[in-house]
C-alpha cells in the first residue's frame, strides 16, 4: 500500500503537469497573438491547423509506444466522441464568446469553471468543501481578476449572445475536465488524449472543410509556427493535463489551470514587451498562492496520515484500491495500459 508521502508525491506530479500545460498553454497564446499580427492566419484557420497537427502527432507517437496498436475498447468510444467534442467546443465557445465580449470578461467566466466543479461535488456528497480549497478559489479567482483586468470593464452593456457563449463554454470546460478524468479509468493518457485530438479535429474540418481553408495558411513560412502550435500549443499541454486529471480531481486541476493567464502574461513580457501593471502582478502573486494553498492542504494531510488514497487508472493506483498498486503493477508510463484481469494487454490502450 502507498504511504502517505509515496501519495503526496503522485500528487504533487499531477500539479508540475497542470503547470507544464499551463506554461505551454500560455506560449501558445502569446504565439498565436503574433501570427495573427503578422500573418494573414484567422483564429478558426489556426485552432484547425492546431488540432489537425497536433492530433496528427500523438497519433505517430501512440502507435510507437503502443506497436501500430492503436484502437481504444469499443466500449470507451462514445466517452472519447464526447471528450473530443469537448476539447473543440472549449475553444469554439470562447472564440464565440471574445467575437461579442471583452476578452477579459469571457477569461473570468470561463475560468470560473472550477468553482463550479467544486460547488456540484459539495451538492453531490452533501459536505462542505474543505477550507482551503475555497480559500485556493477565492485567491487564484481574484488574482484572475486582477490578471485580466476584467474590474476595469462595463458590465452593464455585455452582450446577450456572447454571454451564452461564454456560459456555454463553463459547460464545455467542466465536460473537458470530467470526461478526461472519466476516460483516464480505462486509457492511458496518450490514448485519451490523441483520439480526443482526433475527434477535435473531424469538428473543426466541418466548421470549415478542408476547401474553405485559406490558402495563405500553406505558406512555407508558416510552417514552423504551424508545427509549434500544433506540438507546443497542443498536443504536449493536453497531453500534461489529462495525465494531470489521473493524480488529482477535476476541480483541483481547473484551478490550477488558473496558472495559464500568468504564464501568458509573463511570457508577453518577455517575449512580446508587453508592460504588466500592478494589478496585473499582484493578481499574478494570488493566483500562484491559490495554488499553493491547494497542495499545502495535501501536505497537512500527509504529514497528519489522512491523505486520501490516490486514483491512478489504468496504469496505477486503480480506483477504489485503498491505495494499493493496481494487482501488483506498478505505475509505468502514461503510453501503456493495462488489460483486464491484471494481464498486459499492449495492442490496446487500456
Amino acid at each position: 500500500m502507498l504511504n502517505s508521502k509515496g501519495e503526496g508525491r503522485w500528487r504533487l506530479r499531477g500539479y508540475l503537469l497542470v503547470g507544464l500545460a499551463s506554461l505551454l498553454f500560455g506560449f501558445n497564446g502569446n504565439l498565436a497573438r503574433k501570427l495573427f499580427d503578422e500573418s494573414a492566419l484567422t483564429p478558426l484557420t489556426l485552432v484547425e491547423w492546431r488540432m489537425l497537427i497536433g492530433g496528427a502527432c500523438l497519433f505517430v507517437l501512440l502507435g510507437v509506444a503502443q506497436r501500430g496498436k492503436v484502437w481504444p475498447p469499443r466500449r470507451s468510444w462514445g466517452w472519447l466522441l464526447a471528450l473530443g467534442l469537448a476539447m473543440a467546443t472549449v475553444a469554439y465557445s470562447y472564440f464565440m464568446a471574445i467575437s461579442r465580449l471583452p476578452v477579459a470578461i469571457a477569461l473570468v467566466i470561463q475560468f470560473s469553471t472550477p468553482a463550479w466543479l467544486v460547488l456540484g461535488e459539495a451538492l453531490w456528497r452533501r459536505r462542505w468543501p474543505a477550507l482551503p480549497v475555497l480559500g485556493a478559489l477565492l485567491l487564484a479567482g481574484s488574482g484572475l481578476v486582477l490578471v485580466t483586468g476584467a474590474w476595469q470593464q462595463q458590465f452593464l452593456r455585455l452582450d446577450g449572445l456572447g454571454l451564452l457563449y461564454a456560459l456555454f463554454s463553463i459547460l464545455s470546460f467542466a465536460a473537458y475536465l470530467l470526461l478526461g478524468r472519466r476516460v483516464g479509468r480505462e486509457l492511458s493518457a496518450l490514448s485519451a488524449t490523441t483520439w480526443g485530438a482526433i475527434v477535435a479535429a473531424l469538428f473543426w474540418l466541418l466548421v470549415q472543410p478542408p476547401w474553405r481553408i485559406p490558402l495563405a495558411s500553406l505558406q512555407p513560412g508558416l510552417w514552423p509556427a504551424l508545427a509549434a502550435v500544433g506540438v507546443l500549443g497542443m498536443a504536449l499541454p493536453f497531453l500534461c493535463e489529462l495525465a494531470a486529471l489521473r493524480y488529482l480531481d477535476a476541480g483541483r486541476v481547473g484551478i490550477a489551470a488558473m496558472l495559464e493567464l500568468v504564464a501568458g502574461s509573463a511570457i508577453a513580457y518577455v517575449w512580446l514587451g508587453e508592460a504588466l501593471t500592478p494589478d496585473q502582478l499582484l493578481g499574478g502573486v494570488l493566483v500562484i498562492l491559490g495554488v499553493g494553498l491547494l497542495h499545502y492542504e495535501e501536505l497537512r494531510h500527509q504529514a497528519n496520515g489522512t491523505l486520501p488514497p490516490v486514483e491512478l487508472t489504468p496504469t496505477g493506483v486503480e480506483e477504489g484500491s485503498g491505495g494499493q498498486p493496481g494487482r501488483g503493477k506498478c505505475l509505468r508510463d502514461l503510453a501503456v495500459g493495462q488489460g483486464q484481469e491484471g494481464q498486459e494487454e499492449p495492442g490496446s490502450a487500456r
